[in-house]
């Protein structure tokens, strides 16, 4: 990857293994996703195999390997919410907005999250909106 930015910011780290974490939350940050390209770069810098990368990566839910959107909508399918009808709203937001679950617009305004669980609480919503 040909990117000023990465290229300056690995200069600020040392070489280590223990900086990875930091490393990609700032390549996170950046890009809006971890890019291959950027996990390649990361694997030739600190010395780590790809696949241990992609293991951090989607181990932890704060990083994508897909650009996300500025805004996350999440709806929640669990039995209370479901019986309230939220599929019907996560229907119609794929509808409206012509992406899937785990897909963006192609704005990369709009993100549409996997289905959260409200945790099952009577008074909560079945859609959760982050702007």
């Amino acid at each position: 990857m040909n990117d000023e930015f990465l290229k300056n910011m690995l200069k600020e780290y040392k070489p280590v293994k223990d900086n990875l974490i930091q490393i990609l939350n700032e390549i996170q940050e950046h890009f809006g996703y971890v890019p291959k390209e950027a996990q390649q770069a990361v694997s030739e810098y600190l010395d780590i195999p790809m696949a241990e990368i992609y293991g951090v990566i989607t181990f932890y839910s704060r990083f994508s390997l897909k650009p996300k959107g500025k805004y996350n909508i999440s709806v929640c399918l669990g039995t209370a919410c479901f019986v309230k009808g939220s599929q019907k709203i996560m229907d119609r937001l794929q509808e409206r907005l012509k992406i899937g679950v785990g897909e963006t617009t192609k704005d990369r305004k709009i993100f549409n999250r996997r289905n959260k669980m409200c945790r099952s609480m009577w008074f909560s919503t079945s859609i959760y909106c982050k702007w």
